[in-house]
């Protein structure tokens, strides 16, 4: 678990320095950033920790907005999670949200720190706090991201509410996180052209979303708009036009994506 809860490396490393190194200070944090993640991929921990911590001081001296800051916070604060140093972890990632309070409030960058606080969180078994977290991350991730993201809050959230004893709210996050999981495969497909790998995902989100939700669920209305798209780009108009009433008289309230669909085909 500890693991998975870990932001990649990998994607803080591709970062680039946002300032050109002609700042003494910005030459000295990436030299210590660098160093923290060479020491850490080859588990010299401690070594690894002196460094992120030395680049975490030198961050001090950037403009509060300053990524590298929380660039090497994050660092710091997965190091001590993977070492079971969660009282540590905690309070680096309080300090972060604290500094990132001037941020506006759908910051990617808050965002990322409360996720990543709420994992603190759970791994003491602070439910109630992880939870709660995870709502306002969850919030800002259905406006602004996609449902690959959405869903892997929706599997947090799950995880929190299961370990409070809720099953049956759990299990119906767990099963919207599934369809939500598919849907986001079959568009990847779909958007390659690979029409014969997204239409058997497609089926099975809507067959998980029919046979927990009903079929007047605006995630399966969603879903059945996606179908329509995958079969009108094929010119199956019948089965398209299908999928598009199917949505339209799954979700009423907000028609106008499906009813333009249905619109747009040659034939109905």
């Amino acid at each position: 678990m500890l693991l998975r809860l870990l932001w990649p490396l990998a994607y803080l490393a591709a970062c680039g320095d946002p300032s050109p190194k002609t700042d003494p200070h910005a030459e000295a944090w990436s030299a210590q950033y660098d160093a923290g993640r060479a020491a850490f991929a080859q588990s010299r921990f401690d070594e690894a920790s002196a460094a992120f911590t030395t680049a975490l001081t030198l961050a001090k001296h950037f403009d509060p907005d300053d990524p590298r800051y929380g660039r090497a916070t994050h660092q710091l604060a997965q190091l001590h999670v993977l070492q079971g140093e969660l009282a540590e972890a905690e309070s680096l990632y309080v300090d972060l949200r604290e500094r990132e309070a001037s941020l506006p409030a759908h910051s990617p960058a808050k965002i990322l720190t409360l996720d990543k606080l709420g994992d603190t969180y759970r791994l003491q078994k602070r439910l109630a706090e992880a939870a709660a977290l995870y709502a306002q991350v969850l919030a800002f991730q259905q406006t602004h991201q996609g449902d690959g993201a959405v869903a892997k809050s929706l599997e947090k959230l799950a995880d929190v509410y299961r370990a409070r004893g809720h099953r049956a709210r759990a299990d119906s996050l767990t099963y919207t996180a599934r369809a939500l999981t598919l849907r986001t495969q079959a568009h990847g497909y779909f958007v390659q052209g690979n029409y014969e790998q997204a239409e058997p995902l497609l089926q099975s989100a809507l067959a998980l979303q029919e046979q927990h939700f009903g079929v007047d669920h605006p995630d399966l209305a969603r879903t059945c708009y996606y179908t329509g798209r995958l079969y009108a780009a094929q010119d199956q108009y019948r089965k398209a036009t299908h999928f598009y009433r199917r949505a339209l008289a799954a979700d009423p309230a907000d028609p106008d994506r499906a009813r333009e669909a249905l619109d747009a085909l040659p034939t109905h």
